[in-house]
């Protein structure tokens, strides 16, 4: 029979058992029953409740009961979770018209440019009726991911503004063979039910001077701050850099920049969260510190740290991974006050988690949320273990020791989650961390100066170069760690029994580590080596690299690795397959001698830019197949297609599916 222990987290905190119970129901409805009815849910909720209700009216209480009244709680908020990403999923799904027509909406995230077009979030309110004898809109509320193509003279939207396009949304696309992950859940995920693209011409922004959202106030209140740091002469990777790291602004960050600091272990560092507070709140203590010398002092210090907190967290766009570290942050510094023993943090984390995914279910699917809190859980028991480890009384040893030890409590906490989404592991990741911690510092610090002092000529100026001195140091650090050989692991990429099992190991680690069994220890060897085993066995049943006709060209994926094909004129040759990219008219007015003999080709790739014909190419080539791209007009499509037809070549639509694969 499985005992819990007294000094058990799930008996002394039952906060964080509600909390695990309402998790595992959001997980497990959201996978298994994610169309259950909501009625149903409600009524077994119901049912289940009943006995827990009388108990607690007749007060009839035994210690058998006690644990039957414990399972029940912990039944009802399983049922609680299923109930809350169920009503969620309804309010995400939507069926869209696949016909252009009007609609109005409000714009909630600040444009960002995506080649030559803007991208932006948009709260799609109404569809604007077409005939003049309907009145009224069909009300939607539903959020989509709107893509436009803005001219010179027009207004560009803000955050907060509304919108009006003309455009079929539709729901988005998902090719995990191809991308490498479900895109249209990442988005579902986020809130988001559909895609749309609106030309030149075919939409139009609303100003709205005075938003009534908190939130988009908050985002305009970020755009200032960031058009405010434009103007600084920094370098690009530097204001780039400065941006992400106070104001959570991650839209000038190049691929190459997330790369260095991604292979160097540090990227956690350009995406805010409790890192970035507790850095904020600790000098924050620090310039108030003379506060505590006062009567009250102590309380108006706390009460001065958790108002700029909330202030920070407003200018940074009340993100979610700000939100929650704020929050916590809030509850260390309430509990300090009124609590003479102090804060725990297992049961703030607790707290955060379980409001948090009450309000948006949808969090726990958040890799951002999930790392976080499994960084957080991971520190606060693993690194008073760790940093046991070594006893000085040195205190630069005890700080170099001490940001080692956080740096690997929460590495160790996240690996399994590291190692499912990105296939990658930072070997160099101590390093970087002990450089970054100190300059963080630096930049918060700083950054904070520049604006403080922006209106005085000659301290602004010299705080903003200090700035952009020490993000430079930053940048070439990461830069260093990422040159180093071997600074990265990517041949390992766990699957979700592999993430399972690690959980496992860990907890058995922990055990392990607090009280030295060696049984503990043979359990951690046998799972290790089931991983492996599974590692292997993955290896072995590897699929044979893959052809995809994509995005108007041509990749090949080798297990992770995806490549690009490219010829002068769009003939290719793979492994025996001819293949032909049309995208131009190249061919269009060439014409053959009269016996020449016709190129095979096994496949032609019809694309956005071809001018010309089925009937011209059969001219010049002997064709197999026909694969019509999806950026083909509807128009166009039907005329290649009957073509097709004519001339008995096998046609292969790709408008319902992201890529066609072909096994090479």
């Amino acid at each position: 029979m499985l005992r819990l222990e007294r000094n058990s987290y799930l008996v002394n905190y039952p906060l964080f058992r509600l909390a695990v119970f309402m998790a595992a129901g959001i997980f497990f409805f959201d996978r298994f029953l994610p169309d259950v009815s909501l009625r149903f849910l409600l009524l077994v909720l119901w049912a289940v409740f009943l006995p827990l209700f009388f108990s607690v009216v007749i007060k009839f209480r035994t210690l058998r009961l006690n644990y039957s009244l414990g399972v029940i709680v912990s039944a009802c908020f399983f049922l609680i979770g299923g109930i809350l990403i169920v009503q969620k999923r309804k309010n995400i799904e939507y069926e869209w018209s696949d016909k252009e027509q009007c609609y109005y909406g409000v714009v909630e995230t600040t444009p960002e440019v995506r080649g030559k077009t803007l991208c932006s979030e948009v709260r799609v309110n109404l569809a604007i009726p077409s005939t003049a004898d309907s009145i009224y809109g069909k009300s939607i509320n539903r959020n989509i991911l709107l893509y436009y193509i803005p001219d010179s003279a027009t207004y560009i939207p803000q955050c907060g503004d509304g919108i009006v396009f003309y455009s079929a949304i539709s729901k988005p696309l998902s090719d995990i063979e191809f991308m490498g992950f479900d895109y249209e859940r990442y988005l579902f995920t986020k809130g988001i039910s559909g895609t749309a693209l609106a030309f030149s011409g075919n939409w139009e922004a609303v100003r709205v001077e005075h938003p009534q959202s908190i939130r988009h106030i908050a985002l305009r209140c970020r755009d200032i701050i960031a058009g405010k740091f434009e103007s600084w002469d920094m370098g690009d990777n530097e204001l780039a850099v400065v941006s992400a790291l106070t104001i959570g602004d991650k839209s000038e960050l190049t691929p190459e920049l997330k790369a260095v600091y991604s292979a160097a272990g540090t990227s956690h560092v350009l995406a805010l969260s409790g890192l970035h507070v507790g850095i904020l709140s600790g000098i924050l203590y620090l310039l108030l510190w003379p506060l505590r010398k006062l009567r009250g002092g102590r309380i108006v210090q706390s009460l001065a740290v958790a108002t700029v907190l909330w202030i920070f967290a407003f200018i940074t766009g009340l993100s979610p991974s700000v939100v929650r570290a704020v929050t916590m942050c809030t509850l260390y510094l309430v509990a300090s006050v009124l609590v003479e023993n102090g804060f725990c943090g297992f049961f703030s984390l607790s707290l955060t988690a379980f409001v948090m995914l009450v309000y948006n279910p949808m969090y726990l699917f958040d890799i951002s949320f999930q790392l976080s809190f499994v960084a957080v859980l991971s520190i606060i028991l693993f690194y008073p273990l760790i940093f046991g480890w070594i006893k000085s009384s040195n205190r630069l040893i005890r700080y170099l020791w001490g940001a080692m030890s956080v740096s690997m409590a929460a590495q160790l906490g996240t690996l399994p989650l590291i190692l499912y989404y990105f296939g990658t592991f930072p070997t160099y990741f101590l390093i970087a961390n002990i450089v970054v911690g100190p300059l963080a510092v630096c930049i918060l610090s700083l950054t904070m100066a520049s604006l403080l002092f922006s209106y005085i000529p000659m301290v602004g100026n010299v705080c903003v170069w200090l700035l952009d001195g020490v993000t430079g140091i930053l940048n070439a650090s990461m830069q260093f760690v990422h040159g180093m050989q071997g600074s990265q692991i990517t041949s390992v990429s766990f699957n979700e029994l592999q993430v399972l099992l690690f959980s496992v190991l860990l907890l058995i680690l922990y055990v392990f580590l607090k009280k030295r069994r060696p049984g503990d220890l043979l359990k951690i060897l046998s799972i290790l080596c089931i991983i492996a085993i599974i590692e292997v066995y993955k290896i072995r049943t590897d699929d044979a690299p893959s052809l995809f006709f994509a995005r108007s060209g041509l990749y090949i994926r080798n297990g992770k690795n995806l490549d690009t094909v490219t010829s002068g004129n769009g003939l290719h040759e793979i492994n025996g397959i001819r293949v032909g990219v049309m995208d131009s008219g190249r061919w269009k007015n060439i014409r053959l001698a009269g016996t020449s003999e016709l190129a095979v080709l096994d496949y032609v790739y019809i694309c956005k830019g071809f001018e010309g014909n089925i009937t011209g190419l059969s001219g010049l080539f002997k064709i197999k197949n026909v694969i019509i791209d999806g950026s083909i007009s509807e128009r166009y499509r039907r005329f290649l297609k009957q073509e097709c037809e004519r001339l008995n070549i096998r046609c292969i639509e790709k408008s319902a599916q992201a890529s066609f694969r072909i096994l090479l």
